[in-house]
């Protein structure tokens, strides 16, 4: 097969994974020519690829690569992606030195993955990983409110890094976020979103919260793109089709998009806001737990404000901004929930708990107060 350096390309990159025990930084470099042609793997690609300990020589190792590469068959669209159970312990979610299947954009190793976009068939790359410190980088380890990102990784500021070396024999087409039809992509977020609660259930906050951020990012792009709901569902409703003059100004239900308005594979508006409210409160509460409050705070307004109903979204409010020390919007958070849900006893709990932190500082302030002027 005829190869090309492809020029103005790096030939050295970097970025950060995450993976079930923290953030890794990830440094990717090509071994040899790079093929050529376009198919690279984009999401819904199967992949067949092979990671291994980097030990030996470049030279040693695409002679070796080359050798196994003629002994195993190309991936086929008919088989699936290989399941592996995800580990703490393991910064790569893949076994070593055998051949394995993975569907991009299901985010089975998140390094892998990021190491695979822009390869082709045949080609190798070479990637270094190791822990990242929040405490390097201010600017990485700060969210957009400025709140310091918790380093969960152990690690301190003189890590090892660990060479592998990838190798992709063959995949499948796939498809650019761009490329799909609102079926595909609704597709794609709910299998995020479930993907993501197995994960939460089994400790991986890391893996949840990145699941819940693909499906949040793909849902964006189905903003205005909803189908209209069946004439008996409207009737029902007290809606009368003919009076719906909103209806003409919904990109669905223009002439282009007709047929999208009858895809029951597209969600109706109401279904779109619910499950894109669950994600960013969902996403909120993995936020939480790693310690990345202010993004905790953002993901839960923007749950309430498409689901002002949701207890959940508001109670995840209330504990971000408690401990951001935001009081009073943490009070009025914890207070909309015993509006929604008088009953509710961890509200009052939180809400007691906030009401005595703000009458300490009123306490505090005073005694301030009575000094300076004494």
């Amino acid at each position: 097969m005829t190869t090309v350096q492809v020029p103005g390309l790096p030939r050295e990159t970097s970025w950060l994974s995450a993976c079930p025990g923290g953030l890794w930084e990830v440094r990717r470099r090509w071994l040899g020519e790079r093929q050529r042609g376009d198919f690279t793997p984009m999401m819904g690609s199967l992949c067949k690829v092979k990671v291994r300990r980097s030990t030996v020589t470049e030279g040693e190792t695409q002679h070796t690569a080359s050798q196994k590469q003629d002994s195993t068959a190309s991936v086929d669209s008919s088989e699936q992606a290989t399941s592996y159970p995800r580990s703490q312990d393991s910064a790569l979610q893949v076994p070593l030195d055998e051949w394995c299947l993975l569907r991009m954009g299901e985010g089975q190793c998140d390094i892998t993955e990021g190491c695979l976009e822009g390869m082709r068939a045949g080609e190798m790359c070479e990637f270094t990983i190791s822990a990242w410190n929040a405490m390097n980088s201010k600017a990485a380890g700060s969210d957009a409110n400025g709140t310091q990102t918790e380093n969960t990784t152990g690690q301190g500021s003189s890590q090892q890094s660990d060479c592998f070396t990838l190798q992709l024999h063959s995949l499948t087409p796939g498809q650019e976020s761009w490329q799909m039809t609102p079926g595909e992509k609704w597709a794609w977020v709910l299998s995020h979103k479930q993907r993501g609660g197995q994960r939460f259930g089994k400790g991986d906050i890391w893996g949840a919260a990145d699941c819940y951020c693909r499906a949040v990012k793909l849902a964006i792009t189905l903003n205005g793109k909803t189908r209209r709901k069946p004439v008996d569902e409207m009737s029902k409703e007290g809606v009368d089709e003919d009076d719906d003059d909103d209806a003409a100004l919904t990109p669905c239900f223009d002439k282009e998009n007709e047929q999208a308005g009858a895809d029951v594979s597209i969600p109706t508006e109401e279904e779109y806001k619910t499950v894109k409210a669950e994600l960013h409160c969902n996403l909120s509460l993995c936020q939480l737990k790693l310690g990345q409050l202010g993004k905790s705070r953002d993901s839960s307004i923007k749950a309430t404000e498409l689901n002002p109903k949701s207890t959940k979204a508001w109670y995840r409010l209330g504990q971000a901004c408690l401990q951001l020390g935001e009081l009073e919007e943490s009070r009025m958070a914890f207070g909309k929930i015993l509006e929604l849900q008088p009953d509710s006893a961890s509200a009052r709990t939180a809400l007691k708990q906030v009401n005595s932190r703000l009458k300490d500082l009123d306490s505090k302030l005073g005694q301030r107060l009575s000094k300076m002027f004494n």
